[in-house]
């Protein structure tokens, strides 16, 4: 029953019952003959309509406070069921409409809050940098990933506009120039070291109005480097193979117009053809191996068990290394001791290895001596590769390694090198897990320290 039809139920009957005791109480008075007024008539008459009236108004009173505290427990996120005493009428029709938008609500707060979750998660794990800004340009979210490119920790805490963040004048106007209509914007912004490239892309509401925008920061200074390592190799093998070629060209065009009748003109430049055509070989085998090399299939020898000792490795070489040392008048001193473990490397590649380092300390020594020093660690097996040569300048040590760049360039091409031997040596080494140092000293020698992990016994 509606509460309006129980009040006005509730009033016409307590007023009933007030004018029965009243009638009652008169009645009484006449029929004894009393002239006075019988007043506990009276206070009963009024007294108990009242109490009947302040009861069922505190019952009605207490349901609407326990409505309250739900709506209050509500609004803070506690969504524990509403119970009420069952009641067809109004408030119990609210407290069964209000059970139902709690457990509306409760869902939509679920979903939200996993939705976050979900979203966190995806930020956090993004390697690209991602910064969210609201439609004035205040910045509202910064993932891990752009705290690390520009080196802040907490953000969004410490600053409220991006050009606090990026430092980048030009990426803020083009952020507000997004934020009022254009479509999306990108610039490579310049961050120490690194080159960063940032899109924008704004955030549309329903209507189409901007409500911000979303700025993604992908670090690309690896594949700006690998983009100018590409066109320096390009470059130079183009530069290395042009040069043996042209001079092969010319000397052959030169017998073909009549030098060949001449025994020792024709001797001497076909020695100079051979000479080039040695060097195409062994610049051609370079690519080849460097080519494996990076295609990692190097790995596979380590993969199927493949190990190898220094001392077997060495013996492979060592004809061309005296040879070349005695050429020279060098000293070679090799200490290898006998009982040296085994290396995850195939023999094959270790001798490779040995024989590109000693071969080139040999070829840059002019007087002195050469050596190869072995040193046994818990985990790696030291090398040492040392020589009393010309030394190399500090400023271009951490060039050295690069493919084609020589220290002497006229030297090298003279003394037969494709500037692949140290690059090649730097992959074999680091393909197996170890890992390759120089120390230089100009006019007192080199020193290349290889660290090889040793096979399991």
């Amino acid at each position: 029953m509606s509460i309006k039809w129980r009040l006005t139920g509730l009033f016409l009957g307590m007023t009933g019952l007030s004018i029965l005791l009243f009638w009652v109480g008169e009645s009484v008075r006449l029929v004894s003959g009393e002239q006075r007024i019988d007043v506990g008539v009276i206070l009963l008459a009024l007294l108990l309509p009242a109490g009947v009236v302040y009861f069922y108004t505190s019952q009605l009173i207490r349901r609407m406070e326990k409505l309250h505290f739900a709506t209050q427990r509500i609004a803070r996120g506690d969504f524990e069921h509403i119970h009420l005493s069952d009641s067809t009428d109004e408030i119990g029709q609210f407290t069964v409409e209000l059970n139902s938008l709690s457990r509306h609500v409760e869902m939509i707060v679920q979903n939200g809050t996993q939705e976050a979750q979900k979203m966190e998660a995806i930020l956090a794990g993004m390697q690209e940098g991602v910064v969210a800004v609201d439609h004035v340009g205040r910045v509202v979210l910064v993932n891990a990933a752009a705290e690390r490119i520009f080196e802040r920790q907490k953000t969004v805490r410490d600053l409220e506009y991006l050009l606090e963040l990026t430092y980048d004048s030009e990426l803020e106007q083009l952020t507000r120039k997004v934020l009022s209509g254009q479509p999306s914007a990108m610039r490579e912004i310049q961050i120490a070291q690194r080159i960063v490239q940032s899109k924008i892309n704004p955030i549309l509401s329903g209507q189409g109005q901007s409500r911000g925008a979303v700025i993604v920061f992908h670090d690309v200074t690896e594949l700006r480097r690998l983009e100018k390592m590409r066109t320096e190799f390009v470059a130079n093998v183009s530069h290395e193979l042009r040069t043996p070629l042209t001079s092969i060209k010319g000397f052959v065009e030169t017998l073909l117009d009549g030098a060949a009748e001449d025994p020792s003109l024709r001797n001497r430049f076909l020695e100079i053809i051979q000479a080039e055509t040695l060097r195409l070989q062994r610049l051609i085998e370079d690519l080849l191996t460097i080519a494996h090399l990076e295609g990692h299939e190097n790995r596979a020898e380590v993969r199927t068990g493949k190990v190898s000792y220094v001392q077997n490795a060495y013996d492979k070489i060592k004809p061309v290394i005296q040879s070349v040392a005695q050429a020279k008048g060098i000293e070679v001193e090799v200490d290898l001791p006998g009982n040296l473990p085994p290396l995850i490397m195939g023999e094959d590649l270790l001798s490779q290895l040995l024989l590109n380092l000693l071969e080139n300390a040999v070829k840059y020594t002019a007087a002195g001596r050469v050596w190869l020093h072995a040193q046994v660690g818990p985990k790696f097996l030291r090398l040492e590769f040392g020589d009393t040569g010309c030394g190399i300048p500090e400023d271009i040590l951490p060039r050295i390694f690069e493919r084609f760049y020589r220290v002497d360039k006229a030297r090298s091409r003279g003394q037969g090198g494709t500037g692949l031997g140290l690059s090649i040596v730097k992959h074999m080494v680091e393909g197996v897990g170890g890992d390759i140092s120089v120390d230089s000293e100009l006019g007192v020698g080199t020193v290349f320290t290889c660290n090889l992990p040793r096979a399991k016994s």
